[in-house]
């Protein structure tokens, strides 16, 4: 079985904060991605637009991907790069312990 999860990481596009990266951010997200999903899940919406940006809200889907997955999974492989747009881009390849 494959499961994809898309969209951007910490971003946004518009307003006063645009520009916004939140490194930070995003690598404690694909820690507790593959850690502690639950904690990510009583992460209020808010918080995600505060630390990820407006449309650092498009992490919620990564984690409606993980919980596809078994409760324990392994890390396969991870990759973050800030490309010369403004949008961080993650990569994660989870497997089924």
């Amino acid at each position: 079985m494959v499961v994809f999860g898309t969209g951007g990481m910490s971003h946004q596009l518009q307003g006063t904060r645009a520009g916004l990266i939140n490194r930070e951010w995003d690598t404690r997200f694909l820690d507790l991605l593959t850690e502690d999903p639950v904690a990510l899940s009583r992460k209020e919406h808010l918080e995600y637009v505060r630390e990820a940006g407006s449309e650092g809200i498009e992490l919620v889907m990564w984690l409606a991907m993980r919980g596809a997955l078994n409760d324990t999974v392994k890390e396969v492989y991870r990759f973050y790069h800030v490309p010369c747009s403004n949008t961080a881009l993650g990569h994660i390849i989870l497997e089924n312990g």
